[in-house]
């Protein structure tokens, strides 16, 4: 019970920082390009990583099919995923990416179930179908009116979910024989070595890396990005996939999207129109559908126990 415990508030904390972490990927966005500020968040999540594995050194060996699947997670996240999301925000509104974030919980629990025989009852088919249908309404609706239309940064915020569905339920069945840290310590490793280098050999100066840093709002949103929204997210979210169902972790996407919509709204100003909210209900009410069975998250469980 008391790892049951730790691991829901895993994903509690990890769904706060992200929904915040859309905002100050928009903030870095106004001061920097994506590549740079990719690089340094994941400098900054590695530093984090450093003083993390000083205080509690971690045994880092893998055999050859566990390394094999590591790099598999790490195309999914951290590649696609921040790639996509980065360029996904310098199109859209933080507003409109934490909106059609809500499809995450349905996006995961369809995977799940096609992946990993979690299961899936016809109200959450239908729940998918509903999420996704509000998704398909917003971009109907930005196409008209003479509303900003932000199609390509949305497909990508789109991307960036799928991209998180599947490191999810990778992750939840490499758990089984890999460590939860060993995991994060790898994927962050390599998207520091990817980000820094594809950084550099695009032409990027070391002058220019440091220089930006001087700017404070700046340098608060890359710390942000960095250690609590690229490592602490990273080990809170593989942590909680090892000790939870997949389909019940997912439901913790609507804090994350719910805090997402604020901020942009409240902090950043973003326009907030009537189609928003009628997209909003119509994803939430498919969400809710997605995780209203009561006996899911003990199906998921019960089937959890018989893979095992």
């Amino acid at each position: 019970m008391m790892g049951k415990n730790k691991a829901l508030l895993a994903a509690m904390v990890f769904s706060v920082i992200i929904g915040l972490s859309f905002m100050f990927v928009k903030i870095s966005l106004s001061y920097e390009g994506q590549l740079l500020i990719l690089a340094q968040r994941f400098t900054f999540a590695c530093l984090g990583l450093v003083i993390f594995l000083i205080i509690r050194p971690i045994n880092l060996r893998l055999n050859r099919n566990e390394v094999m699947i590591v790099l598999l997670i790490s195309l999914f996240y951290p590649i696609i995923f921040f790639s996509s999301q980065i360029l996904g925000l310098d199109q859209t509104t933080v507003t409109e990416a934490g909106i059609i974030q809500a499809i995450a919980p349905a996006v995961t629990v369809l995977l799940a179930s096609i992946f990993l025989k979690e299961t899936v009852r016809k109200m959450q088919g239908t729940g998918i179908i509903l999420s996704i249908a509000g998704v398909v309404y917003l971009q109907v609706m930005n196409g008209s009116g003479g509303y900003n239309f932000h199609l390509i940064g949305n497909l990508l915020i789109i991307l960036s979910i799928l991209a998180t569905a599947v490191w999810q339920v990778m992750s939840r069945r490499a758990t089984r024989t890999i460590k939860p840290i060993q995991i994060t310590i790898y994927i962050l490793l390599i998207g520091f070595i990817f980000f820094n280098a594809v950084y550099f050999i695009s032409g990027g100066s070391f002058g220019e890396y440091t220089s930006v840093l001087a700017e404070m709002p700046y340098l608060g949103s890359i710390l942000f990005l960095g250690v609590l929204s690229t490592f602490g997210t990273s080990l809170l979210t593989i942590y909680a996939v090892s000790k939870l169902p997949v389909i019940q972790v997912s439901v913790f996407n609507n804090v994350a999207t719910l805090i997402t919509i604020l901020s942009g709204v409240l902090i950043l100003n973003e326009p907030f129109y009537y189609y928003h909210v009628i997209g909003a209900i119509v994803i939430i009410m498919g969400v809710i559908l997605v995780n209203s069975n009561k006996n899911t998250i003990r199906k998921a469980k019960m089937a959890q126990k018989e893979q095992s």
